[in-house]
Order: structure tokens, then C-alpha cells, then sequence
């Protein structure tokens, strides 16, 4: 005899199923306003500061252009700390909110080197280029200088990437000793040695190391003779954490010459600077003729180029890549 168990379906009821669905519309409204109002209540200035161990950061924010203007309107912290919705806000948001909590809780505030963190390759990492650009979003506004046209038409056109933050370093948190949307018209002017200056270049008899001089100036650098030779470049297949683009191994040959001892330093730099500056935005012209007053010379820089590293014999530093071309010219015919 066979027996057959028989299972009877249950069946939902259309109120039941009713009740689950206002039931879950319920939970979701309240999980999106909590969202909301947590992040509107984590994104105010003062809870910024609550937690925020800078000593100076407020401070300096309520003196800086993007509280204290002419037009009224406040830029609050997030805005430019944090990117635009809908271009990775919330992980940026809780990102940066663990990072300030875990140094809130964890680090002691005296041994942070604030100096440093104000520094222009520091800055960068806490604001974001897309922030600016929403905010500000006509690049020519009719009160625009020429000079601030032109740094907006090279940010534009640049293939090299330009930072905002180049030129606008201090506009979010004032800062005292730094010139703000000025160019440093005294930039290179200011001659500090009394010594008599080299009649000539250093006259060089053999291939030797040397001290090269810079005549006008009581600038001088040391210069290595390297030998040359060949040498193989590239590294072996079978070599232990070897990149794709290492090889193949090639013979190259080099012919001797001569390099600096270290790198260019501020020295050297302000004086090509005082021979060729130019006060109009003439970097980008084309030199046409062998002569040392013909190249056109950099313009002088916004704000502090050494980015507060000091200046004399320490490397010289931020200037364009053709500044650095023609500086390069311009030594090779004094």
C-alpha cells in the first residue's frame, strides 16, 4: 500500500503583504532621512572644527577670501575639502572623517609639523580640482586681470597638469607671510653679495673638473667630468623584479661630458632671472636669434616659489619646464 503525503500551500494574504510593503517603504524613508541628516548635521563648519586638532585652521579660514569678502558669500569647509556629489563624495567624506578621528584620538597634536602640511604638494591632497571648478565655474570673469587671464589660459591649455592651488595656495586658510594673487615683483632683484663680480666664464684647458663661473654675477658652481664609454642599458630577462619596458638589453655609447655637482640652485637661477625677467607674459615666444638679449626670460612668480625651503644655494624649484629650457640657453651663451 502506498501513502501519499499531502502538503498544503499557505497562501499570503494581500493585507499581509500589504503590511510588509508600507513596512519596508517605512524603514527605507527613515534609513534615507537618517543618511540625510547625518550627512547635512557631518557636514557643518563647527563640526569640522569639533574634531579638527589644526590649531590655526578656523582662524585662518574666517580671514581668508573664502569667508571674509566683498560679495558675502561663505565657502564652508566640505566644499572644497571634499569633491561635488555624485563624484565620490561619501567615500571621500568618510575617508577623510576616519583620518581626522583616528588623529584626533590617536597622535599627539605637537608633534605634527603644520608648516609642512601647508606646503603646495601637501595641499593638493586635501582639495579637490573638481570643487574649484564648481564653484568657479567662469574662468574670465570681467574683474579678471590680465595677468590672472593669461595663468587661466595656460591652466587651460597646459598639457602638463596645472593645480588650481598653484596659484591660489592661500585662499582657502589666510596666511600672513605669503603674498596672496600677487606676483613677487621683487623676485630676484635683491643682490646680496659685495664682492667684485667675474669679468668671464672659467677658461678650461682639459677635460677636468672644474668651477664654472657666471660672468656680472659672484655666482659660481661646480661642474664634473664624467668619461665617456659604453655601458649596457636595459636589464636581463631573467632578472629578479624586472619590468616589461626594461629591455631588450641594448650597447650604448656615450661620449664624455660635463655635469653639475649638484642641482641648479637659486643662485644660479636669479641670475639668469635678473638678466632676462620680462614684466609681460612673454615666457612662451619662440627665440629666434643666437643672442643671449634675445631670450625672452620667465615672469615673476605668484606668492613664494621656494615654497617656503629658503632660497641661495638650496635647489632651485616650481618654475615651468620652458623657464627651465631657456635657463639652460641662456647658460650655455654667457
Amino acid at each position: 500500500m502506498t501513502f501519499r503525503k499531502k502538503t498544503q500551500k499557505t497562501s499570503v494574504s494581500r493585507k499581509t503583504k500589504l503590511w510588509f510593503f508600507i513596512s519596508g517603504l517605512v524603514v527605507f524613508a527613515l534609513l534615507a532621512f537618517s543618511y540625510k541628516k547625518a550627512i547635512k548635521i557631518t557636514s557643518t563648519d563647527n563640526f569640522c572644527v569639533s574634531c579638527h586638532v589644526h590649531p590655526d585652521a578656523d582662524r585662518n579660514w574666517k580671514l581668508s577670501t573664502h569667508y571674509n569678502n566683498n560679495s558675502g558669500v561663505v565657502v564652508h569647509c566640505v566644499e572644497c575639502h571634499l569633491p561635488p556629489e555624485g563624484q565620490g563624495y561619501f567615500f571621500a567624506k568618510a575617508k577623510t572623517g576616519l583620518k581626522d578621528l583616528y588623529g584626533y584620538i590617536f597622535k599627539d597634536t605637537a608633534d605634527i609639523d603644520w608648516g609642512r602640511k601647508k606646503l603646495l604638494e601637501n595641499a593638493r591632497k586635501h582639495v579637490y580640482e573638481s570643487s574649484c571648478i564648481k564653484c568657479h565655474e567662469n574662468l574670465y570673469p570681467v574683474t579678471l586681470s590680465v595677468n590672472g587671464g593669461n595663468a587661466h589660459l595656460l591652466y587651460e591649455t597646459s598639457k602638463d597638469p596645472v593645480h588650481c592651488l598653484n596659484c591660489h595656495l592661500n585662499v582657502g586658510h589666510y596666511d600672513k607671510n605669503a603674498a596672496l594673487h600677487a606676483p613677487d615683483s621683487s623676485f630676484g632683484i635683491i643682490v646680496s653679495s659685495t664682492e667684485p663680480p667675474f669679468a668671464e666664464a672659467a677658461q678650461v684647458e682639459g677635460f677636468e673638473n672644474y668651477t664654472e663661473m657666471i660672468p656680472g654675477t659672484r655666482v659660481s658652481f661646480e661642474m664634473v667630468a664624467l668619461p665617456g664609454g659604453k655601458f649596457r642599458m636595459g636589464s636581463a630577462e631573467d632578472e629578479p623584479l624586472r619590468n616589461d619596458d626594461e629591455g631588450p638589453v641594448r650597447e650604448v655609447t656615450l661620449s664624455p661630458f660635463w655635469i653639475g655637482k649638484a642641482e641648479v640652485s637659486w643662485d644660479e637661477y636669479l641670475a639668469f632671472f635678473r638678466e632676462t625677467s620680462s614684466q609681460g607674459r612673454t615666457e612662451g615666444q619662440v627665440v629666434t636669434t643666437g643672442r643671449t638679449d634675445a631670450i625672452s626670460g620667465a615672469t615673476p612668480p605668484w606668492g613664494a616659489p621656494d615654497q617656503g625651503w629658503g632660497k641661495g644655494s638650496r635647489p632651485a624649484i616650481t618654475m615651468s619646464w620652458h623657464a627651465a629650457t631657456v635657463y639652460c640657453q641662456w647658460l650655455s651663451q654667457v
